[in-house]
């Protein structure tokens, strides 16, 4: 294995760790602080809605299914059925939330 993809390998290695760790002090704090009661629960449910827009959009779920079929469009269908898809996709997107 060369001495660049060892490098990258062990950057990457030591920041997935360093996450895993950090995620870890934040459940023991948040355990500490909200304990097991009611509040905890209401908590870890409100958070899930800002994670499922981070996996959408931020981790490129919807970069990845969405914009190479737009494209499509754009460049080989017209401008009506270009606007009827996204319009589509946006109303599906829209109830799926």
């Amino acid at each position: 294995m060369s001495a660049k993809i060892l490098k990258s390998v062990s950057a990457v290695g030591s920041m997935t760790l360093l996450s895993r760790i950090t995620g870890l002090v934040r459940d023991v704090i948040f355990a500490n602080i909200l304990g097991d009661k009611a509040a905890a629960d209401v908590f870890f449910v409100a958070l899930r809605i800002p994670n499922f827009f981070r996996r959408i959009f931020g981790e490129g779920a919807l970069s990845a299914a969405f914009v190479p079929v737009f494209t499509d469009y754009r460049m080989h269908r017209s401008e009506a059925e270009v606007s009827a898809f996204l319009q589509l996709m946006l109303g599906r997107f829209g109830l799926l939330l």
